[in-house]
């Protein structure tokens, strides 16, 4: 991994912290420096699929049986290609995250005529289709990216539904701090004796009754 800590490396820690050992998708020019990342993380392992449906039906999968999955696409073309399948997910609650790496934060701020866009200057038309599909949704920016990566992700993990993740190439490799508490937090234990008189109380209620309905 990288010496610095970095967004990207955060990003991917917390996937690892949460039981993901396989990330799908399919390199293009706005995730190809993540996708490096990926590859290089001692945790996890990347697997390329031929297309961008086939990685998000094989993250669907992969979620069934690991409880959670990740797939990364590139702006527009990959992620309208993988839209059916995150659908899909969604329909079945079935807990999916989906990275899209995006073109630079002043790009999209500037309207720029870029590849893998309308043609109109605006970038928010591809993200907007997934807030239909995904229980949570964050540009991330360098600001605030740790927040908003452990708010999406505890959304999809509390929700069993997928997020989305936009990723710009120009924020993926800016310095951030590492998380300093576990992303779930560990379940408040029961109280044996309490459960095991309401045990005895619900019994008695049951067993002297002459006509039980539960």
């Amino acid at each position: 991994m990288k010496s610095q800590y970095t967004v990207s490396t955060y990003l991917l820690d917390r996937l690892s912290e949460l039981g993901i050992e396989h990330i799908f998708g399919v390199p293009g020019d706005y995730n190809l420096a993540f996708v490096d990342d990926v590859i290089a993380h001692e945790k996890l392992e990347w697997i390329g699929n031929c297309n961008q449906l086939n990685a998000a039906y094989t993250a669907d999968g992969y979620a069934r049986i690991k409880g959670m999955a990740a797939l990364i696409t590139t702006f527009g073309v990959g992620e309208l290609s993988a839209f059916n399948g995150v659908a899909g997910s969604y329909a079945e609650n079935v807990p999916v995250i989906k990275i899209t790496g995006t073109p630079p934060t002043t790009v999209m701020e500037n309207g720029a005529l870029v590849h893998h866009t309308l043609g109109d200057g605006k970038f928010d038309h591809f993200s907007n289709m997934y807030r239909e599909i995904t229980v949570a949704q964050s540009k991330l920016t360098p600001e605030h990216a740790a927040e908003e990566i452990d708010r999406v992700l505890r959304a999809c993990w509390s929700e069993k539904r997928p997020v989305h993740i936009q990723l710009p190439i120009d924020v993926y490799n800016k310095p951030i701090n590492k998380p300093i508490e576990p992303i779930l937090h560990k379940p408040v234990l029961s109280n044996k004796d309490a459960l095991d008189k309401m045990l005895l109380h619900a019994t008695s209620k049951i067993n002297s009754a002459k006509k039980q309905v539960i």
